[in-house]
């Protein structure tokens, strides 16, 4: 009877030092698990510190922006040695480069200089949002996306209608009577578009559209909701938009930009946006219009992605880099 008890005393305080010692290794696991996050945090916070510093050290580079400049060579730095314990990479995207979705209404009249005729500003303004909007219809009905010429004009009159602040309806638009009539209804913004993922409550918009399918590319990646002054970095634009900048642009003319600026001998060139006149297969009757290029950019998205082992912690925050050389947090997403 003796060693029964004896056993089972044992067996109890066996069981009873498994389990605590259970209980200590999950609470290692987690204090380390969660001193790693905090860490991680705070790396992608370093990283988007840097990506800002490089932002303002580039305008005392030069005063033009190019896939050449610092800050969009980044991601191809080493930024192991910064950091005791693990390892952040930085990445920085030109938003100039893109096309600005809220550009493509009838920009409001205010602040204008005293004797400025308004007949004469409204009507520049309606033909310059007139130009940027056959910009985006251009690369709708380009390859690869191939919307049909009434669809397209369906998405961007559409577009229209959500973005400005009136309630008529464009032609082949939408306002709040078809958007209340949807399963569920919701109401048209009729304001500026805030985001990508946005695009998908404006009539027209697929997500096989905006973010493309396993055969065709999407075209989010094309498009920004910062900035609304419709003009595109020329030096940064993807080939599809250089090739819907004007009417007589092709692939090939667009391509032929693309291999210009990525060489190196001809940097300098850049500063100045009728560069593409130097491209030698570009047509000289082609004439891109200034009010809707430039060579500078102010918007920027900065991408912090830090690594402890098999933990990882990104950090994006898209930027306003403005005149008096600050950087200004426009949006802050963190996962």
């Amino acid at each position: 009877m003796a060693l029964l008890l004896v056993i089972s005393l044992l067996s109890v305080l066996l069981i009873m030092t498994l389990q605590f010692n259970r209980e200590m290794r999950e609470g290692y696991i987690i204090s380390g698990s969660l001193g790693n996050s905090i860490r991680l945090s705070e790396m992608a916070r370093s990283g988007i510190t840097i990506g800002e510093q490089i932002l303002l050290a580039d305008l005392d580079e030069n005063n033009f922006d190019s896939l050449h400049d610092s800050w969009a060579l980044l991601g191809e730095e080493e930024l192991s040695d910064l950091f005791n314990l693990g390892d952040t990479t930085v990445e920085i995207q030109d938003e100039g480069g893109k096309y600005q979705i809220n550009a493509i209404t009838v920009q409001e009249i205010d602040n204008l200089p005293q004797g400025t005729n308004l007949a004469a500003e409204k009507k520049k303004r309606e033909q310059h949002a007139k130009d940027v909007r056959n910009v985006l219809w251009r690369l709708l009905r380009a390859d690869p996306f191939l919307v049909e010429d009434g669809d397209a004009r369906e998405i961007i009159d559409a577009l229209i209608d959500w973005t400005d602040s009136g309630d008529g309806e464009e032609e082949y638009g939408a306002e709040e009577s078809y958007y209340r009539s949807l399963d569920p209804p919701y109401s048209c913004k009729n304001g500026p578009i805030e985001s990508i993922e946005e695009l998908l409550m404006v009539k027209g918009f697929t997500p096989e559209l905006l973010y493309g399918t396993e055969e065709t590319p999407g075209l989010a990646p094309l498009l920004t909701p910062w900035g609304s002054d419709g003009k595109i970095n020329i030096n940064s634009a993807d080939v599809l938009l250089l090739q819907a900048l004007e009417w007589d642009m092709d692939r090939e003319t667009a391509e032929g930009m693309i291999d210009y600026r990525e060489d190196e001998n001809n940097i300098e060139e850049l500063k100045d946006f009728k560069w593409y006149k130097e491209v030698p297969s570009f047509p000289g009757d082609v004439e891109l219009h200034k009010d809707r290029t430039t060579t500078s950019s102010r918007f920027f998205t900065i991408k912090a992605t830090a690594t402890i082992e098999k933990q990882k912690k990104r950090v994006t925050a898209t930027v306003e880099r403005t005149e008096d050389k600050m950087i200004k947090i426009l949006r802050w997403e963190s996962n």
